[in-house]
C-alpha cells in the first residue's frame, strides 16, 4: 500500500507541472464498468496431461495453474487533462474487484478448481491520441501503465494473499479505446481496455466502462482566463 500512495502523489505532482503549461485544460469525471480477470504467472503448473498427469511432481502440487476468467467490477473517478486537440494525459483512481478460477493439484494428485477474488485500490495513467469528429463524437486509443495495491481478497482455499497467494502489489501495461459523445449528451463517454500485469501473478484483464466528464466550470472563469482551469464552452 505504500508503494500506491507513493504512486498517487508522484502522478499528482506531474498534474500540477502540467497545470503550470498554460494551453493544458482539466475537467473532472466518473466512470464504472465490468471486468474480466485471471491470474496465470510464473510460480504457476505448467500444462499437463489431466488423465496421465504427465508433468506434475511432489514438488509442485502446492502451486496452481490458470484455469480461466473471473468477472469483476470497477468504479471510480478521473481527471482529464488536455494538452492541445490531439493529446490528452488521463489519471485515474479505482476501486476494482477481480479475481482468477485456479485449478489446484493437491497432494494425492487430482486436480480441485478453486476461485480467488480480490478488491484493489487502482491507478492508471493513460495517454489518449484524441480523432475529432468521429460520427457525434471523439475517439481516443490510449496507452499507460497502471498501479493497483490490495484492500483484502479471500478465496477457496484461504487468503488470496497468503504464502501461497498473490501479489498485493500489481502494476503494468493498459491499452483503451474510448468514445466520448459531443453533439449529444456531451461529457457521456464509454470505452474498452485490456491490461497485462508484470509481477509474478501477471494478471491478464480486459473490460468496458461507461462514465462521465463535467464540463469546465463556468465561474472558474472569472479567476483564470487562462491556464488549466480555463473555461472553454
Amino acid at each position: 500500500m505504500k508503494k500506491i500512495v507513493f504512486m498517487l502523489a508522484a502522478m499528482m505532482l506531474c498534474a500540477f507541472s502540467l497545470s503550470a503549461q498554460k494551453e493544458v485544460k482539466l475537467r473532472f469525471g466518473v466512470l464504472g464498468g465490468f471486468n474480466m480477470t485471471k491470474w496465470n504467472g510464473d510460480g504457476f503448473l505448467p500444462d499437463y496431461n489431466s488423465e496421465t498427469k504427465e508433468g506434475i511432481t511432489p514438488t509442485t502440487f502446492s502451486k496452481f495453474e490458470d484455469a480461466g476468467f473471473t468477472p469483476g467490477f470497477h468504479v471510480g473517478a478521473l481527471a482529464d487533462m488536455v494538452i492541445n486537440d490531439k493529446w490528452s494525459i488521463q489519471p485515474e483512481l479505482l476501486f476494482t474487484f477481480e479475481g482468477s478460477k485456479v485449478a489446484k493439484v493437491t497432494e494425492s494428485f487430482e486436480v480441485k478448481e478453486s476461485k480467488y477474488t480480490a478488491l484493489f485500490i487502482k491507478i492508471p495513467l493513460i495517454v489518449y491520441y484524441n480523432i475529432l469528429n468521429v460520427g457525434p463524437g471523439q475517439l481516443s486509443p490510449g496507452v499507460g501503465p497502471y498501479f493497483a495495491g490490495a484492500v483484502g481478497g479471500s478465496g477457496d482455499e484461504g487468503d488470496t494473499f497468503g504464502p501461497k497467494g498473490f501479489d498485493e502489489f500489481d502494476w503494468g501495461l493498459n491499452v483503451k479505446v474510448n468514445y466520448e459523445f459531443q453533439k449529444f449528451a456531451s461529457g457521456l463517454f464509454a470505452g474498452a481496455y485490456f491490461a497485462q500485469g508484470f509481477t509474478t501473478s501477471k494478471t491478464t484483464g480486459f473490460g468496458i466502462s461507461v462514465g462521465y466528464k463535467f464540463q469546465y466550470w463556468k465561474y472558474l472563469k472569472k479567476v483564470y482566463n487562462t491556464g488549466v482551469l480555463e473555461y472553454n464552452p
